[in-house]
């Protein structure tokens, strides 16, 4: 190959620009006006993978732990009010099991489990 055009592709390799760095994959739970409300409504995450819900809906809703209800020493989470078209994200969880509901709507309720091993599954 001539030397030139191998330079030539060496140096445009120096022009194009660096990927970006890889945010972390997050468990999506979309919040829906209708049954079953949030979807999917049982979802399965590795410890440590980050939890988003999407609220595209126009109302507010809340992503709050059962225990938060219970005692308040065992709250895991309260995302406080989600704006419509606003979002929630945690950034992981130790495993266990963790149901949760809209306070603003109580029959909206779903569970995410949280394994320690990588096992990602939404029903």
């Amino acid at each position: 190959m001539n030397r030139r055009i191998v330079i030539a592709i060496l140096s445009l390799g120096l022009f194009t620009a660096w990927p970006a760095i890889a945010t972390p994959p997050y468990t999506a739970i979309i919040i829906d006006s209708g049954s079953p409300y949030f979807v999917p409504k049982s979802a399965t995450v590795s410890s440590g993978t980050p939890v988003r819900w999407e609220n595209p809906t126009a109302t507010e809703h809340t992503i709050t732990h059962i225990g938060c209800l219970e005692d308040p020493t065992a709250c895991a989470f309260d995302s406080g009010i989600v704006l419509p078209n606003g979002n929630f994200t945690l950034p992981g969880l130790a495993p266990g099991r963790y149901p949760y509901l809209c306070r603003l709507h109580p029959i909206m309720y779903g569970i995410v489990t949280v394994t320690d091993s990588f096992a990602p599954s939404q029903l």
